[in-house]
């Protein structure tokens, strides 16, 4: 959160990122909605060229996820490391590095796709059957998560390619698992407790202005948006500042001055 504060560009490469996602969105939907010829046949079903357009949005949209992510990650590596990012730092940071990226994110689409897909089939089945396929899209998608939880930062801040930030990665995620597991679940207990008030926040101002509603729900959008958008730039923050703990052995300085010396999983109470 201090992080997020201090450079609340994070903020804006989140909104960023989700503008684009969404005009990609409703590009991929429009075609179906239309119900265009090329897009549906007689019978409602996606064509296999409207199947290759969607795949295609679905790239898009991981390449740009995985752009702005990095521009994060670069900026939060100048503040985590004693400097004072710009803007453009983390754009310049990320555009040098254009074509790892763009690969990085069409692999990481594709694995994510696959992975949705057979989660879909694995509720589709019934019985056991559907247990144990659920248990197997849960394992595969949960081990892809740990083996690249550390891509952008070995991509971006030491320049690796594709082969050996998978490699470092794996590696540095084994050496700091429990910290990386805890961190994301802090993160989204927090931004679970945010969404939940302005949820409730939403519903009471609704109920106030009766014909006027509409207000509330707006201010709910804004709301859910703007969390949204600190969640997901915090997540990068935390990769970041979990990557230097795990390369340095210690906090950044940042963290150290808030008084957080170490990274101590022991119960207060043991």
């Amino acid at each position: 959160m201090s992080v997020v504060k201090k450079d609340p560009e994070l903020m804006v490469y989140m909104f960023i990122s989700g503008f684009l996602s969404l005009l990609a969105m409703i590009g991929m939907s429009v075609p179906q909605y239309l119900e265009q010829a090329w897009a549906v046949d007689a019978e409602g079903q996606m064509t296999p060229m409207y199947m290759g357009f969607v795949f295609l949005g679905y790239m898009t949209i991981s390449i740009v996820v995985t752009f702005w992510n990095s521009a994060i990650v670069a900026n939060s590596h100048i503040r985590l490391t004693g400097g004072d990012p710009k803007f453009m730092d983390g754009v310049s940071a990320a555009m040098s590095k254009l074509h790892i990226i763009i690969l990085w994110g069409l692999i990481a689409g594709t694995v994510g796709l696959l992975l949705k897909i057979l989660n879909q089939a694995a509720r589709d089945q019934k019985g056991g059957g559907a247990i144990l396929a659920i248990i197997l899209a849960f394992i595969g998608a949960a081990v892809w998560w740990m083996m690249t939880f550390f891509m952008i930062p070995h991509m971006i801040i030491e320049g690796k390619g594709l082969g050996e930030s998978l490699e470092s990665s794996k590696k540095m995620f084994r050496n700091s698992w429990g910290e990386n597991i805890t961190s994301g679940l802090g993160i989204g207990l927090i931004g679970f407790f945010f969404m939940a008030v302005v949820v409730l926040v939403t519903i009471g101002i609704m109920i106030v202005l009766g014909p006027l509603w509409f207000v509330g729900l707006a201010f709910g959008v804004i709301g859910i948006a703007v969390t949204l958008a600190w969640m997901n730039a915090a997540e990068q923050v935390a990769v970041t500042a979990l990557y230097l703990y795990s390369k340095n052995g210690e906090m950044p300085q940042i963290y150290q001055d808030l008084g957080m010396k170490k990274f101590d999983m022991a119960s207060p109470f043991l």
